[in-house]
């Protein structure tokens, strides 16, 4: 959104703004070190002095464009669904959408998602809860389910598939394999059956272990790889059905705290994502 404003007196140009909008100030310190302001014409990267005699004019992102879904939050942590082309932390990241989005609140990031995988990531709001949340996801204490639309029909509704994979960091790429070798290391997968739609299946998904590109290095071992997968999927089914990116999403955040943590009452509120994958599809 293009805005124009014309001071009539003396200021600073971050003063102007403050007045003219509802930014903070980090998001104005944003737009001015951005160079989304001209001042008669010409672009401005400075807080500087106005005369009062200037036209002014700022570029403002749509910031419902950039809003983040809350799908729940406590004075302890909270929890938002992920978009797709986004990473969990630096520039232009979820972290950093939050922080705008909320700027009197802090926010510890203690997981991640695949930079296109969907869904829900929980946040800490004190260090305190970093610690317990931080401490959670290393001792297992943290169950994570996501939906997955894949290529291709299981041969039987559930099944708890382990292997072997090698992150390969050069090639950022994951190699799954059905015996021990060296350098590799187990992985467990479970999946169920919920729904099947011609060449395509929808699979509720439950990580044991937590690799990088697990599930859908894993599942493409099964030949299932994950529509959209432009890595380890079926490009000409990607292409079929439009998909440029893996149809899978975190849903289901299910913990398992210790009755002295103080986060144990999050034991009986798992926390929830609806997210119709299959209903997404443009084939």
């Amino acid at each position: 959104m293009l805005k124009q404003i014309i001071p009539k007196n003396k200021t600073r140009l971050s003063e102007l703004i403050r007045e003219q909008t509802d930014l903070g100030h980090f998001q104005i310190q944003k737009i001015i070190s951005g160079k989304s302001v001209k001042i008669n014409g010409q672009r401005v990267n400075q807080d500087v002095v106005l005369k009062g005699d200037e036209t002014v004019y700022m570029y403002i992102k749509d910031r419902e464009k950039d809003k983040i879904d809350i799908v729940y939050q406590d004075k302890n942590v909270i929890a938002v669904n992920k978009p797709a082309g986004m990473e969990v932390t630096g520039e232009d990241s979820l972290a950093e959408k939050l922080e705008l989005q909320h700027e009197d609140m802090k926010f510890f990031p203690v997981h991640r998602l695949d930079r296109n995988t969907t869904g829900l990531v929980i946040f800490a709001l004190t260090p305190q809860a970093e610690a317990e949340l931080n401490k959670a996801f290393k001792e297992k204490w943290v169950d994570k389910f996501y939906n997955a639309v894949v290529v291709g029909r299981p041969n039987v509704s559930q099944a708890q598939l382990k292997a072997f994979l090698f992150k390969d960091a050069k090639k950022s790429l994951a190699i799954v394999s059905k015996t021990a070798k060296l350098g590799y290391v187990p992985i467990e997968t479970h999946y169920r059956v919920l729904k099947q739609s011609g060449e395509v299946c929808l699979l509720e998904v439950r990580l044991i272990t937590g690799r990088t590109h697990q599930i859908r290095a894993h599942l493409a071992s099964e030949k299932l790889p994950v529509l959209g997968d432009g890595k380890y999927g079926i490009n000409q089914i990607n292409k079929k059905y439009r998909q440029n990116r893996q149809m899978l999403a975190c849903v289901r955040l299910q913990f398992s705290f210790p009755k002295n943590s103080p986060l144990s009452y999050l034991n009986k509120r798992p926390i929830r994502l609806d997210a119709d994958l299959l209903a997404q599809l443009k084939g």
